[in-house]
């Protein structure tokens, strides 16, 4: 059950956060000059300072492996929709941004003035969103707060060694900004180290049903070319069973050369995706016969469906743009169907 952080507990982060954006960070880091926070019993946090290029102002922590390497990822793709690029960065990230007024919620806006502070201008209004699998950005509970005030404590420090005291760091040749605690000195270290990317993971179903192999291994191949992907959309539905917004998120199958929607699917935060995106293929396999190959926007897809396509001799590609769903989505943005 969610749980609400307290006044003074906003206030702590709230008075860390302007004391970060008095240093102007954007001023002195690129959004890919990374900085690591090594903190006993948690794994490595990531953060990435933006505003650089004057568009959006703010501090995003990645609070786990999958977070940052979603953050290479989405720097990596090259041709992905830009509303498709949420997917890699939906989980594991607080942001702390300094926007504009109209930006904020009523709610925001209420906490700010029960705090008493007075934000005036352009990039001066600081509020904090949560991203988490399944779920639009939201405000952050007792938690998240607590452990953003944590971050940006830290980060504080971390930022006044080097933008204040000057310590070199090489960003550009892959170092890092780090700060960890030091058992030996006792005290709490900031230095250049090399910036450490965490070995990707990727949950890889494997197919062990031998009937299933047996059918699919002599089934016919169709000159079919599939698209698949779990698509992102704009909007959120607010439901009653959960205690944030959820995103709209479609698991859809398309046949690639007709432009035929072959099944499609919205999801919840509860869902099992995996077994969604499985049971989606083998069921049109059964009923329309095999493609000669699925295409795939990403690598969670990819490495679900891996062993099926193996196992049925199915082409299997990555490809950042897919023709029939994003034209689906077009429609479905605007309204207009049929």
């Amino acid at each position: 059950m969610r749980k609400e952080a307290t006044l003074e507990q906003w206030k702590k982060l709230y008075d860390v956060a302007i004391k970060i954006k008095e240093l102007q960070p954007w001023e002195h880091l690129w959004d890919l000059d990374i900085i690591t926070l090594i903190i006993p019993g948690r794994e490595m946090i990531y953060n990435s300072v933006m505003g650089r290029g004057r568009e959006c102002y703010g501090i995003g922590s990645y609070i786990s492996d999958k977070a940052i390497n979603n953050f290479h990822n989405m720097l990596e793709s090259k041709n992905f929709p830009i509303e498709q690029t949420i997917r890699f960065q939906d989980d594991d990230i607080i942001m702390c941004y300094f926007g504009s007024r109209d930006e904020l919620t009523a709610k925001e806006l209420k906490l700010i003035k029960d705090l008493g502070y007075k934000f005036r201008g352009k990039n001066n209004w600081i509020y904090f969103h949560s991203f988490k699998k399944g779920y639009a950005p939201f405000m952050l509970d007792q938690e998240e707060v607590l452990l953003e005030t944590e971050i940006l404590q830290h980060l504080y420090m971390s930022l006044n060694i080097y933008i204040i005291e000057g310590l070199k760091v090489d960003f550009e040749n892959g170092r890092s900004l780090t700060r960890t605690w030091s058992e030996k000195e006792g005290l709490w270290m900031n230095f250049e180290a090399p910036l450490m990317r965490p070995e990707e993971k990727y949950l890889a179903p494997t197919i062990e049903d031998e009937d299933f192999k047996f059918e699919a291994d002599i089934m016919e191949t169709t000159e079919q070319i599939w698209e698949l992907d779990i698509a992102y959309t704009s909007g959120a539905i607010k439901d009653k069973e959960y205690e944030r917004p959820v995103s709209i998120r479609i698991c859809i199958l398309a046949e690639s050369k007709s432009g035929i929607m072959l099944d499609q699917d919205i999801l919840t935060p509860d869902d099992n995706e995996a077994s969604i995106i499985l049971n989606m293929v083998s069921n049109q396999m059964f009923d329309l016969e095999k493609p000669s190959k699925i295409l795939v926007r990403d690598k969670a897809t990819y490495y679900i469906i891996k062993d099926i396509c193996n196992v049925a001799k199915i082409k299997l590609e990555i490809k950042e743009r897919l023709k029939t769903i994003d034209s689906f989505l077009r429609e479905f943005a605007t309204g207009r169907f049929g």
